[in-house]
C-alpha cells in the first residue's frame, strides 16, 4: 500500500466538486408497507469522474443510455443497508443510485469510493464549461500574446 497522502488533493476545488447526497431513510410497519424520509444533505465534496462508458440500451418501446459515476469523498456514501435505501447522488441536475461503496483508505484516512449509476430517464443537457478564450489567435491584434520560440 502506498504511503502517499492525497487528502489535500482529493478535496482542492481544481480537482473536487459539490454535490447533494438524498439520504432515504425507510421504516417498514406490521401490514409490510414502506414509509421512506428523505433527507437532502447539501455541498458535499468529492472528485466526481465518469464511472464507464455511456451505452446505448435500445428496446422496443424506448431507448435510455446508462451513465455511471465514480465518487471519492469523505462522506460515508451509503449502498443498501437495514433501514436505508441506497443514497442518491445529485450532481450537476441528474440523480445517480449509489451501488457498491469501497472504503478507500490509501487515499488518505477516511475516503469513501461509490461507483453510482443514473436513475434518470432522460439526463440533463452534458455541462459546458464557462471557460471563453479572450483572444484568437487568427486576429493581428492576439498575435503578440505568445512568446516566440526561437
Amino acid at each position: 500500500m502506498p504511503f502517499l497522502d492525497v487528502t489535500q488533493f482529493l478535496t482542492d476545488p481544481d480537482f473536487a466538486d459539490r454535490f447533494t447526497v438524498r439520504r432515504r431513510n425507510e421504516s417498514v410497519d406490521k401490514h409490510g408497507r414502506s414509509t421512506i424520509v428523505e433527507t437532502r444533505i447539501p455541498n458535499v465534496i468529492g472528485v466526481v469522474t465518469m464511472g464507464s462508458q455511456s451505452d446505448l440500451d435500445r428496446r422496443d418501446d424506448f431507448q435510455v443510455t446508462t451513465r455511471a459515476l465514480t465518487v471519492v469523498c469523505k462522506f460515508a456514501l451509503r449502498g443498501e443497508v437495514s433501514q436505508y435505501q441506497p443514497d442518491v447522488i445529485v450532481w450537476r441536475g441528474d440523480n445517480y443510485l449509489v451501488k457498491h461503496v469501497d472504503l478507500y483508505p490509501h487515499f488518505g484516512p477516511g475516503f469513501y469510493q461509490a461507483e453510482c449509476y443514473s436513475v434518470d430517464r432522460t439526463d440533463a443537457q452534458p455541462y459546458m464549461s464557462e471557460f471563453t478564450p479572450d483572444f484568437t489567435f487568427n486576429l493581428a491584434s492576439s498575435s503578440g500574446r505568445l512568446p516566440l520560440l526561437g
